[in-house]
């Protein structure tokens, strides 16, 4: 690696841009979807929530007041994440999804800016390397586990990515009070960035409080402590307590039980097991085998600095320390989680913030002491890097093709429910995904997993449809398998649409994009 130069930093912001223009537009191939319809309406907590089965009132969150309501009603019945889903209601009263994907931009850019910051011990894009912001980018996109229900989609960003945003924020004054200790921030901004923080997400909230306790009592072991880290431990527990502590949190267990099929009866699930097997050497085996060695194994990329600093010789004590604490918690989040009666691999996201920091820092210092690869690794190391940017250029391309497809055939069932009379079952067509971009788009789209979370089902009084019926104005509706459509089919023809169609809605959905709308108002319906 050559020394870096101030020039380096405009090539590393024109990635940046680029990425960000990349999750710009995968975001507009996104429509509202699932949770989106639920929490668009005031949480309806006497009648189990928005998301048990049931009648419900359904009444748009369209007031400050409203969501107030919502919130509360929320957080007694249902879950302690008030702050991710105060943000969720926030963006969801306008129906015009276009706020929210302007929003989930910046918020994936400024996390990403975080990382490096934190990785750096400094807030400064000053000498970033092309080679530490392929690396953010390119190690974010592949790392972040189900990068559609983290990242992309609405609710499903509003309780993964975006309280990431807020626990790297908290966890950035310790970062920096590490590396220059005269550090300091006001105890109050520490105490409401560790509320926040803490109140966020299980994981998350749970992994932040034990990283700003480690380094508080490192701190304080090397006479460094200050009354502001002391303020923000506090509020970041205190936070936690509100999440975990939840009324909510124990009723929704007992309505799941009671009302719902969300617990599988065998290991055919992922992410969950039967109650007879919960806490059971078979439950173990059965998450490490599939959500645990899944998350790590998307991370592995991002180890590869890491890997390549402890190879060298002139290794700092400092940064190795800081190196190992990052690794700890990247590898601490998931197994917190095989702890859990359910993991989803969407709830170990926090694991690729502290990857991401560790491999900026590891970077960081092999690019500070000039270091180089080995002669005999450059060409295979080349080689890899050539086909690892291709096939995110493959990944890209499916994902956007897939998702085209996806949001004209949501048009579609919108255009059924609008131009039907309200009344009756209206039955609209189901989601159907292409098989052969969805396997190149992988867990990078909408695959089979995700949908079956977010599709409308066959029975009516589904909390989906239910919620969507609402949201449009009709009275029921119900989704059905078209049987005819190519995608079902066998035959030269049906292989050729599986490739084409998508491919088509993709120019479809661009030129709708493009030439129905006015200038920065122009980007896409609901």
């Amino acid at each position: 690696m050559k020394k870096r130069t101030e020039h380096t930093s405009l090539k590393a912001g024109l990635i940046f841009a680029g990425f960000g223009a990349l999750i710009y537009i995968s975001n507009r191939l996104i429509p509202k979807m699932a949770d989106d319809y639920a929490f668009s309406f005031i949480w309806d907590g006497k009648t189990n929530g928005n998301l048990a089965y049931g009648k419900h009132r359904y009444r748009r969150v369209r007031t400050v007041k409203d969501l107030a309501a919502s919130q509360l009603s929320h957080y007694k019945t249902w879950s302690g994440r008030t702050v991710g889903e105060t943000l969720n209601q926030l963006v969801l009263m306008k129906d015009d999804k276009r706020l929210y994907d302007c929003i989930n931009t910046g918020v994936i850019l400024s996390q990403l800016s975080l990382c490096l910051f934190a990785g750096r011990g400094k807030v400064s894009m000053k000498k970033v390397s092309p080679a530490m912001a392929l690396m953010l980018t390119a190690g974010y996109w592949f790392g972040a586990p189900h990068l559609v229900a983290t990242s992309l989609w609405t609710t499903g960003a509003a309780n993964y990515s975006w309280p990431g945003l807020l626990q790297s924020a908290f966890l950035l004054p310790y970062a920096l009070a590490y590396h220059d200790k005269s550090f300091f921030i006001p105890r109050s901004a520490a105490a409401l960035s560790g509320l926040l923080a803490g109140w966020s997400n299980e994981a998350g909230g749970g992994m932040a409080l034990a990283v700003s306790a480690a380094a508080s009592l490192y701190a304080k072991k090397k006479g460094r402590d200050t009354g502001w880290m002391v303020s923000g431990l506090a509020g970041a527990a205190v936070g936690y307590g509100l999440l975990m502590l939840a009324p909510g949190n124990f009723k929704r267990i007992k309505i799941e039980q009671e009302y719902s099929d969300i617990l599988s009866a065998d290991f055919s699930e992922p992410s969950m097991v039967a109650p007879e097997y919960q806490y059971t050497p078979a439950m173990f085996l059965h998450y490490l085998k599939n959500s645990f060695s899944s998350v790590l194994l998307r991370e592995l990329p991002l180890e590869i600095p890491v890997a390549l600093y402890f190879m060298q010789k002139n290794r700092s004590r400092e940064s190795t320390a800081y190196i190992l604490a990052l690794e700890a918690a990247a590898y601490g989040v998931p197994g917190i989680l095989m702890l859990s009666p359910q993991f989803p691999k969407r709830a170990a996201y926090p694991s690729i913030l502290y990857r991401m920091t560790a491999a900026v820092k590891a970077l960081d210092r092999l690019e500070a002491s000039s270091w180089e690869l080995p002669a005999g690794l450059k060409k295979p190391f080349a080689f890899a890097a050539a086909a690892a940017g291709a096939g995110l250029l493959v990944n890209v391309a499916a994902q956007w093709f897939l998702h085209a497809d996806v949001s004209l055939q949501t048009e579609e069932q919108i255009r059924i429910m609008r131009e039907s009379d309200g009344k009756g079952i209206v039955r609209i067509p189901d989601l159907m995904l292409s098989p052969f971009w969805t396997r190149l788009a992988g867990d990078r789209g909408l695959d089979e997993y995700i949908k079956k979370i977010i599709r409308f089902e066959e029975y009516e009084g589904d909390p989906y449809n239910m919620a969507a019926a609402a949201y449009y104005g009709v009275e029921a509706i119900q989704a059905y398998v078209p049987e005819d459509h190519p995608y079902s089919q066998k035959g030269p023809q049906a292989r050729k649409d599986r490739i084409l169609m998508p491919v088509r809605s993709f120019v479809v959905r661009i030129r709708q994009l493009i030439t129905k709308r006015k200038p920065f108002s122009r980007f896409f319906t609901n």
